[in-house]
């Protein structure tokens, strides 16, 4: 069913608002007290979400896809016709993770500078083009090339989404909109497996079948970001789809989370200040283990399913059976602070399914259990890679920080993707008990940072209520600079 967001609903504007512009001032933002059930504000992020949410959410299921697509493409040949042996595919898998890890940072601040809708949409043709070129390697040095250049194109996409839905959301609805951006994730995997096997059935002799399935998803990607170019803004007073009493509306809200603070030039100090946190690291090791699970069903499942005796068009299919657990995990992932009292439970939870499908994975033999441990796996892992950086992303104070919050927490995940590449290897088939061990350790080792994330959180809200700050006589542009100085509680 369509939404029609032409017109908001009748009785949904009552009087005229200011439209968010430089003469839009900090004078007139503190005046404006926005109420969270005013229809007004609720039409105007339905929009956001129908336009921005939803142009992030195809651009990060097709970055998904395109990462998936190495497993996929080994069952079908990739190995044999390339000459990959023994961890040779490990190799390739990993090598583009260090550019992709080095170049995030200068990335995300590099985005601050031209504006994510000439960034993002850049970095998706590009990475676009990297996955065509690679229907034409010919040999293991070919696709390591290509594999570098992609992770450095892909370096900036996620952290840079999620920071540009810190500077269009305020907190409350930051944790909710980053878990339906990260269920792109789970939908790619949802979809990858049984595209690759369409893929497959083409009979032109031009490509092999693991080419087709690179040339024709790096054409799509590729021409998606030249979409994107159309429908993203750096910020909602440059958006051409919202009205002018909507980016007003919207603008007022973010000013009473400092979010406007984002216009400002990045401070040195405060960027040193905010690396040293303890708290972005302990809570970005959370996307670190979680990405352990993410990674083993994106470039393992087809092939963990294969050597379980499946035929190489059967394996690609059922990939979409763990995808959509992933899929059903990450949007229950949105409630789980709600249902569970915090993200610290939420947390814990998904952990639990993290070590439990492990232990399965390990113990038994039989491939219909196997296949549903998997699911398990998924579940657990796509939740918790929708808490860990809603979480985070709940507890940073102004666009600096977010910018640093999230390319370290993406940083994190990389790491997970780097260690992930090489504990499925060649010679543990077809149990890989190895690599199910990993995925118990990285479980376990999300109950031990989510307890010191906890810990962490606890002392400062505790410290903020001791010592509470005094803003009601400062200027807005004094409070846009306090940050997570601001005497706002964190969230638990």
């Amino acid at each position: 069913m369509m939404l029609d967001l032409s017109t908001p609903p009748s009785d949904s504007i009552t009087e005229p608002l200011p439209i968010a512009s430089p003469e839009y001032t900090d004078e007139v933002k503190e005046k404006a007290a926005i109420d969270e059930n005013d229809p007004r504000l609720r039409w105007a992020f339905r929009k956001v979400d129908a336009t921005l949410l939803f142009v992030l959410f195809l651009s990060n299921m097709l970055n998904s896809m395109d990462r998936g697509n190495l497993g996929l493409s080994k069952v079908v040949g990739l190995e044999k016709d390339t000459g990959l042996s023994g961890s040779d595919f490990n190799v390739v898998a990993s090598i583009m993770y260090p550019t992709y890890l080095l170049l995030m940072l200068p990335s995300n601040l590099a985005l601050r500078r031209v504006g994510a809708r000439h960034w993002l949409s850049l970095l998706t043709v590009l990475w676009g083009i990297i996955n065509m070129c690679m229907a034409f390697a010919k040999n293991k040095t070919d696709l390591i090339l290509c594999r570098l250049f992609l992770g450095a194109a892909e370096s900036g996409a996620t952290p840079g989404a999620l920071m540009l839905i810190t500077l269009w959301y305020p907190r409350q609805m930051v944790t909710s909109r980053i878990s339906l951006f990260y269920s792109a994730f789970a939908t790619g995997a949802v979809i990858g497996g049984p595209i690759a096997t369409g893929i497959g059935k083409i009979t032109n002799t031009r490509f092999k079948r693991w080419e087709w399935i690179f040339f024709i998803e790096g054409l799509v990607t590729a021409g998606y970001g030249f979409i994107m170019y159309l429908f993203l803004a750096d910020y909602p007073d440059k958006s051409w789809i919202l009205k002018p009493e909507e980016k007003a509306i919207i603008s007022q809200r973010m000013a009473q989370d400092q979010a406007e603070g984002g216009k400002k030039e990045i401070s040195r100090k405060r960027l040193l200040d905010h690396a040293r946190d303890p708290l972005i690291y302990s809570q970005a090791l959370i996307m670190f283990c979680s990405n352990f699970g993410i990674n083993t069903i994106l470039t393992f499942s087809s092939i963990i399913v294969k050597e379980m005796g499946f035929s190489a068009g059967a394996s690609q299919a059922i990939q979409a059976a763990p995808g959509i657990c992933g899929f059903v995990g990450i949007h229950l992932a949105r409630f789980y602070p709600k249902w569970f009292g915090s993200h610290f439970r939420s947390s814990l939870f998904c952990a639990f399914w993290l070590i439990v499908a492990s232990a399965i994975l390990l113990s038994v033999t039989n491939n219909p259990a196997r296949i549903v441990a998997l699911c398990m796996l998924s579940f657990g892992g796509f939740g918790g890679h929708s808490i860990g950086p809603g979480w985070i992303m709940s507890n940073v104070g102004g666009p600096t920080r977010a910018a640093i919050s999230s390319a370290v927490d993406i940083m994190f995940g990389g790491l997970g993707g780097l260690c992930t590449s090489y504990i499925y290897r060649n010679k543990d088939a077809p149990r890989y008990l190895f690599g199910h061990g990993m995925n118990m350790f990285a479980g376990c080792l999300t109950v031990v940072v989510s307890l010191v994330s906890h810990y962490i959180i606890s002392v400062r809200n505790r410290q903020k209520e001791t010592n509470p700050l005094d803003i009601s006589g400062m200027p807005q542009d004094e409070i846009d600079y306090l940050e997570n100085d601001h005497p706002g509680r964190y969230v638990l």
